[in-house]
């Protein structure tokens, strides 16, 4: 597989994550905003972690990548 192809493939799963991303933290958001969260709070739970930790990795990989940050 050729440089072009490979690069093509990462920009497209970096956009493909971040669009699932967006999408978690808005259904997040709605769902907090509705008070879904004081009926389901394992559900809370569940996606405050995810949402927590996928931020986590993502500051944690820009850090490493970019020292200017």
């Amino acid at each position: 597989m050729n440089q072009q192809v490979r690069m093509t493939l990462l920009l497209l799963a970096s956009t493909i994550g971040f669009v699932g991303y967006c999408a978690a933290l808005i259904d997040w958001i709605q769902d907090y905003s509705t008070g879904f969260y004081r009926r389901a709070w394992l559900e809370a739970t569940l996606e405050t972690s995810a949402l927590v930790i996928y931020s986590y990795a993502g500051i944690r990989f820009l850090k490493s990548k970019m020292p200017f940050l």
